[in-house]
């Protein structure tokens, strides 16, 4: 059941609850202009049909994507890669929602053919629901905690190539940076940093919220908590480590907060030495 080391519903209820609000407040836009041969229906009908749609797509994408999980491939491609997967994965399930709804709606007659049409509608109107739902949310602040770039950030002083993995143990007394740029109620002891698309969720006892950063510049706003990065898309602080454990080439780590972070090849003998020096992450 390793699919499912990832499903912490507690973490990502936030950012689901906005996402199937935000397609509840497209339904009006899209029964108005009702696209693909809806036009013709009561406006009150599109504004059912259409709010039941986009609010399903988010909830079987947000259910694709905590299956997919840490697993195989999954884990070690790049965000953008990942979305895609998930957009065309999950236009699949959603073909047994929109069929019989659009039939029941319009009187639609189902063929191979127009199955085919309709996951192709599917996965564009998913792509651009969620590509609005993306920029709108990340700025509002239930779900993100947008800053703009520092003169520093903006002259690349901090390039990736320089950001160390391990840093020294130093107790945090003051908080970093990277947590300054909270909210005050999400501010406390910083758990991991995880990268989502184009920005990182940070992840503190408190909770979580999104930065508009590069993972490489989060975790060189990260001192001075001790942490080290595990993996392409993950960073971790030292003192949130609870356990360890090997598969293979890889492994995974359990986190404080109940969250389990994919360990990659290339970061496998930092999180070794660092397990080996505490007995409670073996």
């Amino acid at each position: 059941m390793r699919e499912f080391a990832s499903f912490h519903p507690a973490v990502r209820l936030p950012r689901w609850t906005a996402e199937v609000g935000f397609a509840l407040a497209l339904g009006p836009a899209f029964a108005w202009v009702g696209p693909f041969g809806t036009d013709d229906e009561p406006f009150l009908s599109g504004l059912i049909y259409w709010s039941g749609m986009l609010a399903s797509w988010f909830v079987v994408m947000a259910i694709t994507e905590e299956l997919l999980g840490n697993a195989g491939l999954f884990a070690e491609a790049r965000p953008a890669a990942k979305r895609a997967a998930i957009i065309a994965l999950a236009a699949f399930p959603m073909l047994l929602i929109v069929a019989p709804a659009t039939y029941l709606f319009t009187g639609w007659q189902v063929t191979l053919l127009e199955l085919g049409e309709k996951y192709v509608q599917i996965v564009l109107v998913g792509s651009g629901v969620w590509l609005i739902a993306r920029a709108a949310l990340a700025r509002t602040p239930e779900t993100a905690a947008i800053c703009p770039p520092t003169p520093r950030e903006m002259a690349g002083a901090l390039p990736a190539a320089i950001v160390p993995d391990v840093r020294p143990a130093v107790p945090q007394l003051v908080e970093s940076r990277l947590v300054q740029r909270l909210a005050p109620e999400l501010r406390g002891r910083l758990i991991c940093l995880e990268m989502e698309d184009h920005y990182v969720r940070v992840h503190t006892e408190r909770g979580s919220a999104l930065l508009l950063l590069r993972l490489s510049d989060a975790m060189a706003e990260t001192a001075p908590t001790a942490g080290r990065q595990v993996h392409r898309s993950w960073w971790v602080a030292d003192e949130a480590v609870e356990s360890f454990a090997r598969t293979g080439r890889t492994g995974m780590l359990r986190l404080s907060n109940g969250l389990s972070t994919p360990v990659s090849q290339r970061h496998l003998k930092s999180v070794e030495t660092l397990a080996s020096s505490r007995p409670a992450a073996r």
